[in-house]
């Protein structure tokens, strides 16, 4: 009995000590690494084979989350306009360009509000590139608007100073003549002489130039015209007309054409205008305009101030606007529009730029270019604005009046701000 009871107590000791023993193996076993599973098990030596293959695995697992990364860069940028610009595929270039290039110089670009949290190169984003096709949609829609209502009549004439101190001036063409007009007078007065010159044309027909022929029949000449007074001189010129049942008609008048605006006059050269014959009433208004050229791409014609204005007030609400016309030899080419203001003051600041393209005139052809500032009112309880006064700048070859001093002194300064009385339309 006491053998066995020895013998279990032998047995129970033994599984006791191995229990330990794989307790204990288990418990002091190293622990593994966190890159175990990626860790490389080499069954064979490593060759540079195996390194270079796992070397571009990883490459690549990098440059899949570095596109990742950017496409959600991407999103979060703002959208840049410039994608809506129409496209022309050029078989001989690489890449497409843009339809007329040279208005590109014109678009203003700006860097992204969020371009200083992106690590990377950010592109330019053109923000008016929309409103540009929208406003230059609306600024050729009324220009052929003005145009059509824009249809002057034009007198084409020459002035010629002689060796014999005598100033000659020949008439040349005269274009949208009133159509009952039978005969035509035009009365010259050159100042401040006082002398006075007088042309008749009768048997006037409205679908025919006058002034078809270039000869002395249709010209004027001023005797004793000093050389050295020349430049202090000014020409107007009225044009008077009977119609169909003798009546006499005002048909307007050219002037004052300042000489001083001329250059080599007294040297016998044939000096050639193109004026508007118009009406020419001044009126009580008055606005101080500053014309600047920054470069040869633009030019801005700022309304600073206008003063003279009659308020209604039964019509506290009527409200004014400027019209400025953009001509090429009387020709339009654009139009803009300043903001409205109300009149409820006799004169206030107006300060609204406009921004004119002159991208196809250089220095040497701007004198081209005619400007016309319209001053548009609903006073006197009329829904619709109508043109209360007009002003023009411009060289002495195209227009008349203040705008022409205006316009020299811009061109020798580059900027000139002038007061200016505008005429009644």
């Amino acid at each position: 009995m006491i053998p066995l009871i020895f013998i279990l107590i032998l047995i129970s000791t033994i599984l006791l000590f191995l229990a330990l023993l794989i307790h204990s193996r288990e418990y002091f076993k190293p622990p593994s690494s966190v890159h175990g599973k990626h860790r490389i098990k080499y069954t064979i030596p490593p060759t540079m084979n195996i390194v270079t293959r796992r070397l571009s695995s990883y490459r690549s697992s990098l440059s899949n989350e570095s596109e990742s990364d950017s496409t959600k860069a991407n999103q979060s940028r703002s959208h840049s306009l410039a994608n809506n610009l129409f496209v022309t595929r050029c078989t001989n270039r690489r890449r497409s360009s843009i339809i007329d290039s040279k208005q590109m110089a014109q678009i203003q670009f700006s860097l992204p509000l969020t371009a200083d949290k992106l690590r990377r190169r950010s592109i330019a984003i053109c923000h008016n590139l929309l409103d540009g096709k929208h406003s230059a949609l609306d600024s050729l829609i009324k220009t052929i608007a003005s145009s059509k209502q824009y249809s002057p009549c034009l007198m084409s004439f020459s002035i010629t100073y002689c060796k014999s101190s005598q100033l000659k001036l020949q008439f040349h063409s005269l274009t949208s003549l009133p159509l009952n007009i039978q005969q035509l007078t035009i009365k010259v007065k050159l100042s401040p002489d006082g002398k006075v010159k007088d042309l008749t044309m009768k048997n006037v027909l409205p679908d025919k130039n006058v002034f078809a022929c270039d000869s002395n029949e249709y010209s004027v000449l001023f005797s004793h015209v000093s050389p050295n007074k020349i430049h202090e001189k000014t020409l107007i010129m009225k044009f008077f007309g009977k119609d169909q049942a003798k009546k006499h008609v005002h048909l307007g008048q050219i002037g004052k054409i300042h000489f001083a605006g001329i250059g080599n006059i007294e040297n016998e050269n044939q000096m050639s205008f193109t004026h508007e014959i118009e009406h020419i009433k001044m009126s009580s208004i008055e606005v101080l305009v500053s014309l600047e050229q920054n470069n040869d791409h633009n030019l801005i014609v700022d309304i600073q101030r206008i003063k003279g204005l009659k308020v209604d007030q039964k019509n506290l609400a009527a409200t004014c606007f400027f019209r400025v016309i953009l001509l090429d030899r009387h020709r339009p080419l654009s139009t803009h529009e300043t903001k409205y203001h109300r009149l409820n003051s006799s004169s206030f600041a107006f300060h609204d730029p406009l921004n004119l393209n002159i991208l196809a005139f250089n220095s040497t052809h701007l004198d081209r270019l005619t400007l016309i500032i319209d001053l548009y009112s609903n006073a006197n309880q009329t829904d619709e604005h109508r043109c209360i006064g007009r002003i023009k700048f411009g060289s002495s070859f195209l227009c008349s009046g203040s705008g022409t001093i205006h316009w020299q002194q811009f061109r020798e300064r580059q900027a000139f701000s002038m007061w200016h009385t505008l005429i009644k339309q």
